[in-house]
């Protein structure tokens, strides 16, 4: 039996090696715990810096003689993926090429790729200085969303709607930078669109895309537009959702994303039409590919693997139901979390609670302040939806101000 290589602890990607029929050898960062549904598929797990590239090298040199060569090297982590790509690539294996995953994770770079089609959008790029200065050469009202090039999870996402806006912003992420805080140093400005706002799954197989499915996001909005819930299908007309599976299809093309699993955000814009915000060489965060298979059947990590292994897929599952959906619990304020309580919600099918009592919450800046969720199904999306939302709005969450803002 062969191996393949599984750079961060993913429960999908390690279920997906053995459903395959392959060893798993999980490569993990250390401090970071293990799953036990990871534990459970891997025949070895070694900690080792996943994206340090040099540290990945060695420590798979050191594997390969012992184990012989592997199969793949595999990656559903974001931050791995360009890591990921140049073992794979060093080692002659199927992968998505180490270009492609760095355009992929540097926003600046799809947008100049994007140039001369029909999702081109309006941006500017550079230093904090440098996209005040782009920003202000446009009529002060003009609304931009603002963010890091390189960044994920909804963090440093601004939404900047006058001059005065964009003076505040700069203000903080150079405070930050003076003050030696971790964070960005180059962002990018886009021109904000406006319409609902969609991720469509795919994976790809020797440059063919194969769209799963298409997922409707909901956002807390202007600044941050964390991410609050996601439903699949997407309650669309098909010949909106053709036009978004087309995006997608042209910016994998043109970032050559031709190997591998991808998750892409969109907008639908009312005027432009599809927006493309981003692109990843991953499946989506939040369980959408969890979402994906309880109402498609079709399980995204098992694909990807199919695709590089050139095989077909594993499973010919059935749906579990037409639709499901997660809605996310967020803090009502800042402090520590003393108790939880729920009420039962038919068609739940399960919560999950990333804070507990005694842990530090605060207010919603990105997806890693939110509390827990709950993923429901239900006939149409519209049902999903409202099971979900109705699951968390039922959650009490009893917070303790922390002493130093206590009234």
């Amino acid at each position: 039996m062969t191996w393949i290589c599984l750079l961060g602890p993913s429960p999908g990607g390690a279920r997906a090696i053995a459903l395959h029929g392959h060893r798993a050898v999980v490569l993990v960062a250390p401090g970071v715990a293990v799953p036990r549904e990871v534990a459970a598929h891997a025949e070895r797990v070694v900690f080792c810096p996943i994206t340090d590239h040099d540290a990945v090298r060695s420590a798979m040199g050191r594997l390969i003689a012992e184990l012989g060569p592997p199969r793949l090297v595999v990656s559903f982590t974001e931050y791995a993926q360009e890591v990921c790509a140049r073992v794979a690539t060093d080692l002659g294996l199927p992968s998505v090429s180490p270009v492609a995953a760095a355009r992929a994770r540097d926003k600046v770079a799809m947008r100049r790729l994007l140039e001369g089609t029909p999702y081109a959008w309006r941006y500017a790029a550079g230093t904090a200085a440098e996209v005040a200065a782009a920003v202000r050469a446009e009529p002060d009202g003009v609304s931009w969303i603002v963010k890091p090039a390189d960044g994920a999870g909804s963090a440093g996402v601004a939404a900047v709607n006058s001059y005065a806006e964009l003076a505040r912003w700069q203000e903080r992420v150079t405070r930050e930078v003076v003050a030696g805080r971790p964070g960005a140093t180059r962002f990018i400005a886009e021109h904000a669109a406006q319409g609902p706002e969609f991720s469509v799954e795919a994976v790809s197989s020797k440059g063919r895309h194969t769209v799963l499915a298409i997922t409707a996001k909901q956002t807390t909005g202007s600044p941050g537009f964390v991410e609050t819930g996601h439903v699949v299908p997407a309650p669309l007309p098909e010949s909106d959702a053709e036009r978004l599976r087309e995006a997608v299809r042209c910016v994998l093309d043109r970032l050559e994303i031709g190997h591998g699993a991808s998750h892409t955000e969109v907008r639908l814009d009312p005027v432009h039409g599809p927006v493309v915000i981003e692109t990843h060489t991953r499946v989506g965060g939040d369980c959408i590919p969890e979402l994906v298979e309880l109402a498609t059947g079709q399980d995204q990590y098992e694909r990807a693997v199919a695709a590089l292994l050139d095989t077909a897929p594993a499973l010919t599952a059935a749906p579990v139901a037409p639709a499901a959906a997660i809605s996310f619990v967020l803090p009502p304020a800042s402090g520590t979390l003393t108790a939880v309580s729920l009420t039962p919600v038919d068609d739940v099918l399960r919560w999950d609670f990333e804070r507990v009592p005694g842990t530090d919450v605060s207010d919603v800046h990105s997806s890693e302040d939110r509390v827990g969720y709950a993923i429901a199904v239900g006939s149409t999306a519209l049902e999903a939806m409202e099971t979900a939302t109705k699951a968390t709005a039922g959650v009490y969450l009893q917070v303790a101000p922390h002493p130093d803002h206590a009234v």
